[in-house]
């Protein structure tokens, strides 16, 4: 299973909504060609087409759900902004700076921790072959 299954899926909805319809008419369109070439008497085609179809059918259907989703995420967010307002953004925001070390903060404490062995950074990259 993949993990980022849960990034990937919406797009991969939205983009088979939109290319389905082309492949579609593609598949259909060449097993036209095929069966009017071929013809016996019987016009097999129509079942591939029935198939076409309700493969567009569900790639609309998910691809349609996939944006009422989205939608709903983007109208709750924007009524708990709106209830909340930026004196939550701020706190959010200050919390965050709390808890999460800053890049500078996060370069000076590796700076300052020891090297391995003892030996200063420099000396010990001028060891090291190259």
């Amino acid at each position: 299973m993949n993990p980022l299954a849960f990034i990937t899926r919406p797009v991969k909805d939205l983009t088979n909504a939109v290319v389905m319809p082309f492949k579609a008419v593609f598949v259909v369109g060449l097993c036209w060609a095929i069966n009017a070439m071929t013809f016996n008497g019987v016009w097999w085609v129509q079942w591939v087409a029935l198939g076409m179809g309700i493969a567009t059918v569900a790639a609309l259907a998910r691809g349609a759900r996939t944006l009422l989703v989205l939608a709903l995420a983007g109208w709750v967010g924007m009524k708990i902004y709106r209830r909340y307002g930026p004196s939550a953004r701020s706190q959010f925001d200050a919390w965050v700076a709390r808890t999460n070390p800053g890049a500078a903060q996060m370069m000076q404490a590796w700076a300052a921790a020891p090297a391995a062995g003892g030996e200063a950074d420099s000396t010990a990259a001028s060891r090291r072959p190259h």
